[in-house]
């Protein structure tokens, strides 16, 4: 089991990543503050217990892979830490801290996957083509979570409804290939779920190395400097 990916922690608290937050989900100037308070709880939790976890996939019949495409089960978890405050927040009636911290978690995990991604490139002679989801096709139902679960970590489980917990976390299975003109898109290509926040057509950025195609809020993301429009800086003075 490893940490989770830590440059992605490190940048947590930045206005790079912030700023993508606060304009993603549309907060007004007075939230500022607000929404770098709940980031800066959540850092040391997540810096505690956040972990992702990799093997070779139980849910792929071993007839199903060939020399050039192979699969394994992946999770990731911000851990129970982020399920805790939640519940302290909503204990003292603070809906819209409540409303900060999922943003905030979903965002991070979103940005698990190019991690990932880039893991694989780094370490084996293969890369990532395609994800799965449990529950989104017919080869892939959601009823091998559990089996995919116990596999890959105690720290994980999942409720008779496949609710899973720590509740932000992501379970799924990664198509690896040796073929180098298939690249993964990113988990949202070809969802047509045009009133999704993650929504994104086929128009992707690349970084620079070409290694991993990522669409533009990503590439956005990543940039080192940020368009200027007028908004102050999130880390800790509006």
């Amino acid at each position: 089991m490893a940490a989770f990916f830590s440059d992605l922690l490190d940048d947590f608290l930045k206005d790079t990543f912030l700023h993508r937050v606060f304009k993603k989900f549309h907060y007004g100037k007075t939230q500022w503050e607000e929404l770098y308070g709940v980031a800066k709880e959540m850092l040391p939790l997540m810096r505690k217990e956040a972990f992702w976890e990799r093997r070779k996939s139980c849910c792929i019949h071993k007839c199903q892979e060939h020399t050039h495409v192979k699969y394994e089960d992946v999770v990731m978890s911000l851990g129970n830490g982020l399920d805790h405050l939640q519940e302290s927040y909503n204990k003292k009636g603070l809906l819209s801290e409540i409303y900060m911290l999922q943003n905030l978690a979903s965002e991070l995990l979103m940005l698990g996957y190019p991690s990932y991604n880039q893991y694989i490139e780094n370490n084996l002679d293969w890369h990532v083509a395609n994800y799965h989801f449990l529950g989104s096709e017919k080869e892939f139902p959601l009823e091998m979570l559990p089996k995919l679960l116990k596999g890959l970590t105690p720290k994980m489980t999942c409720n008779e409804a496949f609710c899973i917990l720590p509740k932000k976390s992501v379970a799924f299975v990664a198509q690896l290939t040796q073929d180098k003109e298939i690249h993964c898109e990113g988990i949202c290509a070809g969802c047509q779920s045009k009133n999704c926040q993650n929504y994104v057509t086929k128009d992707f950025q690349h970084r620079k190395d070409g290694k991993i195609p990522l669409h533009y809020g990503y590439h956005r993301i990543f940039k080192k400097s940020m368009k200027k429009d007028g908004s102050p800086p999130l880390s800790g003075t509006p």
